[in-house]
């Protein structure tokens, strides 16, 4: 199959399916995005030949935890996942999984993981805020400011030529990203026995400084 013709999806998933989940089909340099909200929607938009699905949301829990239940035996033990403290280290702010909001989003990311990778697929956990960062372009607050920054990528589809949403921009975040883990152009940080999650390359913070944005265009 020829790499232009690769099918990767790229989702922002929300923690509740009464709020929007953001959902990128990226083919070649075809982009078409749109929001979904039940996991029953999002497997269904998940073709069989997909080659990678790259979800923002935690994927893992910390070892030490068998839940996020503030009642359980685990809840003092560890707040924070190796990729967690390693987001850290890099400068890049994150919620943590123990928090409020995060716990439901956690736990619905490692079922919708469960049940694709049943089918064969290929799942992994990105964060799209990093990558943004890390390819010095504005997250979703500025979302004029990202939406341009993603023009960089010279993608074709539905998200250039009407409104989109932050959660559909974070979305094509993910299948970019899942896409550069794909021609071996991405990094993996975290405990393979924790989890892992993948992010673009990068160079060091100070080496950037005062540089235009560094992205690697790919046609």
């Amino acid at each position: 199959m020829k790499s232009r013709n690769k099918k990767i999806v790229g989702i922002d998933l929300a923690g509740s399916d009464q709020r929007p989940t953001g959902f990128c089909l990226l083919e070649g340099n075809q982009a078409q995005v749109f929001v979904l909200y039940t996991d029953e929607e999002i497997l269904k938009a998940i073709e069989d030949d997909v080659l990678a699905v790259a979800i923002d949301a935690p994927l893992s829990l910390p070892k030490g935890r068998c839940c996020l239940r503030d009642d359980c035996d685990c809840s003092g033990k560890v707040h924070f996942r190796v990729c967690d403290l390693e987001l850290r280290k890099m400068g890049i702010k994150f919620f943590p999984i123990t928090l409020g909001p995060m716990r439901k989003l956690t736990l619905r990311g490692i079922t919708l993981k469960h049940k694709l990778e049943v089918r064969g697929l290929r799942v992994f956990e990105t964060y799209p805020g990093a990558a943004q960062d890390l390819w010095e372009i504005p997250r979703q607050k500025n979302l004029k400011g990202l939406q341009q920054g993603l023009t960089h990528f010279k993608l074709r589809g539905n998200w250039l030529d009407r409104k989109v949403t932050k959660d559909e921009l974070d979305a094509l975040t993910c299948a970019l990203v899942a896409r550069e883990e794909l021609k071996g152009k991405a990094i993996s940080i975290g405990d393979p026995e924790e989890g892992l999650m993948i992010l673009p390359r990068f160079t060091h913070r100070r080496e950037r400084k005062g540089r235009r944005p560094s992205i690697e265009i790919q046609n």
